[in-house]
């Protein structure tokens, strides 16, 4: 009897706003259409029914806002943001997966960066040079440096002008509305030089590195030891929905201390077989 209850009230909980206490009180007056041989201990499961429900339904809402609450976003560039879509050969939905496919793990500040535009083709890219200030992972120390290439970076729309012909159609008349902006992938823009990081990095050619996932495995760090996102909520959101959990780095940690990422990353690595 105890489970018939509980699904009329699973399925109008499904279907509607009823409150709680009505849909007790409906049980209680009769007005559902239940059966029962004793009503006093269906009425206590029902109650009961009703309290976990409300327990699982608050604990669920206040979760979900208390990591809306602690997410932090830095935006870390000057200029409008502009995104560009990508195609993804892969992506991580967990920290596992992003220190499997790293050669380097470390925390790091970036000491300086070049950006080189392509106007004519209208992309950019940039490459930082990273001093590394504490490491889990690669053959390399504390104070070594490494240079990382990430596509994006700080592109002046007056410069690419220039390479589109007058009177074609798209072409713009003027440039008064033209000016610096910064690109990058799906809204994440490249690492900033005077920021700190923690980085899951792999090597490309001539030594270079690229950041594992792309745009997935780096989370900015503030003088507070706590984890920034460089990607805006809204983002994420398109991101997640479109590339299977994108940024699940930057919306799990996102306002946390950055004990918990380094926890996490030490327990991997101890367990490694490598």
């Amino acid at each position: 009897m105890g489970i018939r209850v509980a699904k009329i009230i699973s399925n109008l909980l499904e279907g509607s706003h009823v409150p709680l206490l009505l849909i007790y009180h409906l049980v209680e007056r009769g007005v559902l259409p239940i059966s029962i041989k004793n009503f006093k201990s269906t009425k206590k499961i029902a109650l009961a029914t009703i309290g976990f429900i409300t327990i699982a339904g608050l604990a669920v809402y206040y979760i979900g806002d208390l990591k809306k609450q602690s997410f932090l976003y830095s935006s870390d560039s000057d200029y409008r943001i502009v995104s560009g879509e990508a195609y993804f050969r892969e992506t991580f939905t967990d920290v596992e997966g992003l220190a499997e496919n790293a050669d380097i793990i470390a925390e790091a500040e970036v000491i300086s960066q070049v950006y080189h535009p392509e106007y004519e083709y209208l992309s950019v890219y940039t490459v930082s040079e990273l001093r590394l200030t504490k490491v889990y992972k690669g053959d390399v120390e504390i104070d070594d440096t490494v240079s990382v290439l990430e596509t994006g970076g700080e592109f002046d729309e007056r410069e690419a002008a220039k390479y589109i012909p007058s009177g074609k159609p798209g072409s713009r008349s003027g440039n008064d509305d033209l000016g610096v902006i910064t690109q990058g992938i799906e809204g994440s823009v490249p690492m900033k030089e005077g920021n700190k990081y923690f980085v899951f990095l792999t090597e490309d050619d001539d030594d270079v590195y690229n950041v594992v996932g792309s745009v997935q495995g780096k989370i900015k760090i503030n003088d507070k030891n706590t984890l920034l996102s460089q990607v805006s909520p809204e983002v994420i959101e398109h991101g997640n929905k479109h590339h299977n959990n994108l940024y699940f780095l930057q919306e799990n940690y996102s306002g946390e201390d950055i004990s918990e990422l380094r926890n996490e990353v030490e327990q991997l690595i101890a367990s490694s077989p490598n």
